[in-house]
């Protein structure tokens, strides 16, 4: 994708403020041959990325949740979430920016995580109004407490993987944090009482955290008005230390109170 950085968009009728946007993509097309589906795509400064997926032919077509990341290899990773967390679909695709018409998706795949049925994404880039999707709002400060709720499948779609997020805050700026997530081991972390949480400068809607339960394990969180994406920022061994073979506190936490 373009590493193009589209600073701070300060509304002065109160709208959201959007910070280091890399990109935008709105696509249009079909998963399969007979699915129509719209995507739209909004990706930050750290590589998260998130948008909406409409099932343009269903009785009430409305806006689905897609949040994920991209890595190393320009590959997207996104999975489709339902209101109450349920992840429905997953997402994987690369972006093809060469073309003069416009940016296409290429190597697109969605999976059902439960059953694995798969369609490949056949979507092509389409007029753009310009638009955020509705849940790329990022949270103001003092609307990141709250109870988050962590819902996915593992690898064979045999098991649910549960986890849950409790923020409080802790001062000006400050926030407790309270996560245990089952995937597949069970991780837990928590910030202790002398030491909560501080909200980065400026936008005060993420934080990084290190060493947490003194293992050596450091994660990030970035908080939007449904969710908060949490992403291991310290190295494997650290993780390995902590939780287990193949277990962090990373995901995304749907909010549900």
């Amino acid at each position: 994708m373009k590493r193009i950085v589209v600073f701070l968009i300060i509304s002065m009728l109160g709208a959201p403020l959007f910070a280091d946007v890399l990109g935008e993509y709105h696509f249009e097309g079909t998963l399969g041959t007979n699915i129509p589906i719209e995507l739209t795509l909004t990706v930050n400064g750290d590589y998260i990325v998130v948008g909406e997926i409409v099932y343009t032919k269903n009785k009430k077509p409305r806006p689905i949740l897609v949040v994920g990341t991209v890595d190393d290899y320009d590959r997207y990773s996104v999975s489709e979430y339902q209101p109450d967390g349920k992840v429905t679909g997953l997402l994987s695709f690369k972006i093809d920016e060469s073309p003069a018409d416009g940016p296409i998706l290429v190597e697109g795949k969605w999976t059902n995580p439960k059953t694995k049925k798969s369609f490949d994404i056949n979507v092509k880039s389409a007029e753009y109004d310009g638009h955020y999707s509705q849940f790329y709002d990022y949270a103001s400060a003092d609307a990141v407490a709250g109870q988050y709720q962590y819902s996915s499948w593992n690898s064979t779609g045999s098991d649910e993987c549960y986890g849950v997020a409790k923020f409080t805050m802790a001062g000006e700026h400050k926030v407790h944090f309270d996560i245990s997530v089952t995937n597949p081991n069970m991780a837990v972390g928590a910030s202790t009482h002398d030491r909560p949480a501080v909200l980065g400068d400026y936008t005060y809607n993420f934080f990084y955290y290190e060493n947490i339960n003194d293992c050596g394990y450091g994660f990030s969180a970035h908080f939007y008005k449904r969710f908060v994406v949490i992403t291991t920022t310290s190295p494997q061994p650290e993780s390995l230390r902590c939780f287990g073979m193949g277990t962090t506190l990373e995901g995304v936490y749907i909010k549900i109170k």
